[in-house]
């Protein structure tokens, strides 16, 4: 604060007054004041020009946790995360030009995976933008950001920034949640302006709702009804069930139906992967028995599930596929109701009033025999399923691991509670069907957007927010090498993250596909050592051939006190669902 500013706010104090109602601050400070007051812990970007005043003014306040990160997409992804597990909105930022169009990639998965996010960029100042004179890197960050966000805004007044920032986290956390983007000129985040205290400092009540909305009796009580009637019911749980902390209800829904119940990729955990009920996880990719459970299935009630490509048969749904079944679906955000799926009831509202409202109208449970039957031909063919793959595994012979072997073993060091982040496609199609989720909120795929990389800054996210838990990592090589960089980040701030590679030596997907029409082009990724890379960042690496290695391997990992990176060395082995999930996006 200026000295005239000090001035002039004494000048509006008499003696014996409390401290004043209003104060000079940048346009930087009333940022920080802002987000305090929502709540912000985790701050993600890195050390740049523009944004100078927004950092000054973080290193001079307390209550935020930084990580400074080596590229911006990382940043993205960070931010995602933290939303992602305890549904916190953390704040990312992107210098002008390159930094922040860097920051848009980690925003893709964000919005394409329904989660809060608030991004900042800074931009060149007002005089010599809109419209661009020339300075070098000036972008038009509301017009770029616009199309991946929720809502996109300029602040060219800093009197306003509590107003747009309070707008921004409304939206974010408003309906189906979402990134916000706002961008602010260098010069108004170094200017200063009055502000009133009590808007900087405003509680989230004061800018949005907080109550969760409540689907109406009479809507609730005609979807029970219907699934009292059915004879085939599926329940499947999306990842609105995690947002809203919903877990135990739908359980308790599942216990009282006798119905089958699958988990969608962003869903994992809300049952767990041992309840009775449970029949597969991620969708289609979780086995014959989910397939069989969405053709067979007279009742389904989806519950913040947005029926994407990872639960489409044979390709996008269409009206007449399953004339007979009857949908209910549960989400917050009305335009996702009957959007893929023809509705027999819609419920707008939180997943958690939703399902409690739901139990509340079921006078009594459903017991009959044929309805148990079912459910339990499906548990049945489920497990068949997997003992039929961890038995062609075990058996394998190669120099190289089976995938599913691998995981295996990966899973007898990972506790109920630690974070694990799945990153890369085939190898995240292994690790659902040998690493349960037992607890909501604790495995982590970037399923809408699909984005290769976000595995391992997610993990750094994640164990700097929860340090007493230990946050894995299991990724592609290729995977891996969109944000190996970030290694360096993990090192720095001493997170505890243990990255395990399913090393094939290639873009396996794709070389599978290339190969099958009669080419291999531009896939090989062999003689990478990612061990001695990990060593090189200071971090801890060490690569394995064998199945009986893993164990040892994870248990001086952990010793180390490092970042770890364990390089399996696999074969490239077609997962059985794979061919089905090519199907759901392919032209019909």
């Amino acid at each position: 604060m200026t000295a005239e500013g000090n001035q002039r706010v004494a000048a509006t104090l008499k003696e014996g007054d409390r401290r004043p109602s209003r104060e000079v601050r940048t346009g930087a400070e009333a940022i920080v004041r802002v987000l305090k007051a929502e709540g912000v812990e985790d701050v993600f970007g890195l050390a740049s020009g523009k944004l100078s005043p927004l950092f000054r003014a973080l290193a001079r306040s307390e209550g935020f946790r930084y990580t400074g990160v080596r590229h911006e997409a990382a940043a993205g992804f960070m931010a995602t995360s933290v939303y992602a597990a305890c549904g916190r909105i953390a704040l990312c930022l992107g210098e002008t030009g390159p930094g922040g169009l860097n920051l848009m990639t980690g925003l893709g998965g964000a919005a394409a995976n329904s989660l809060a996010v608030l991004a900042v960029t800074s931009s060149n100042a007002s005089r010599m933008t809109s419209p661009a004179r020339g300075a070098f890197s000036s972008t038009d960050n509301e017009r770029v950001f616009g199309a991946i966000t929720k809502w996109s805004a300029t602040v060219r007044d800093a009197a306003r920034i509590p107003e747009v920032l309070h707008r921004a986290l409304r939206v974010a956390h408003t309906g189906r949640p979402g990134p916000v983007h706002v961008d602010i000129p260098a010069d108004v985040l170094s200017a200063e302006c009055e502000y009133d205290l009590a808007e900087l400092e405003a509680p989230p009540r004061s800018y949005r709702a907080l109550l969760a909305p409540i689907p109406p009796a009479p809507a609730l009580g005609a979807a029970a009804e219907l699934l009292l009637r059915a004879k085939r019911p599926l329940l499947v749980g999306g990842g609105g069930v995690a947002r809203a902390g919903a877990e135990r209800a739908f359980r308790a829904l599942t216990e009282r139906l006798c119905a089958a119940a699958i988990t969608t990729q962003m869903g994992l955990g809300v049952l767990p992967s041992d309840h009775p009920s449970f029949i597969g996880q991620g969708g289609l990719i979780g086995g014959p028995a989910v397939v069989r459970a969405m053709r067979e299935a007279d009742v389904m009630l989806a519950v913040g599930c947005r029926f994407s490509s990872f639960m489409w048969i044979d390709g996008p749904p269409k009206w007449t596929d399953v004339p007979e079944r009857q949908l209910i679906q549960i989400d917050i955000d009305p335009q996702v109701l009957g959007q893929n799926v023809p509705l027999t009831i819609g419920l707008m509202g939180d997943a958690r009033e939703a399902l409690e409202g739901l139990l509340g109208a079921l006078a009594h449970g459903r017991q009959s025999e044929a309805e148990l039957s079912w459910s339990a031909s499906l548990r049945q063919e489920r497990q068949q399923y997997v003992d039929r793959l961890l038995g062609e595994a075990t058996a394998y012979r190669s120099e190289r691991m089976h995938p599913a072997v691998l995981m295996r073993a990966v899973r007898e060091h990972v506790r109920p509670r630690d974070f694990v982040t799945l990153d890369g496609g085939h190898t995240s199609f292994w690790s659902n069907e040998f690493l349960p989720a037992l607890e909501p909120r604790t495995r982590f795929h970037e399923p809408g957007m699909a984005h290769l990389g976000f595995g391992l800054p997610a993990a750094i996210a994640l164990a700097r927010a929860y340090p007493d838990r230990t946050s894995f990592c299991i990724t592609g090589d290729g995977a891996f090498g969109f944000t190996i960089q970030e290694l360096d980040t993990a090192r720095r701030y001493g997170a505890k993250v243990i990255t395990i590679i399913h090393n094939n030596q290639a873009w396996g997907v794709i070389r599978a596909g290339q190969r099958a029409h009669g080419f291999d082009f531009g896939t090989d990724l062999s003689g990478t050592d990612y061990a001695a890379i990990a060593r090189a960042f200071g971090c801890y690496g060490e690569r394995v051939d064998r199945v009986d290695q893993i164990g040892p391997a994870l248990e001086r990992a952990a010793d180390s006190n490092l970042p770890a990176v364990i390089d399996a060395q696999v074969d490239f082995l077609p997962h059985p669902m794979v061919g089905a999930f090519g199907a759901s996006t392919a032209a019909r």
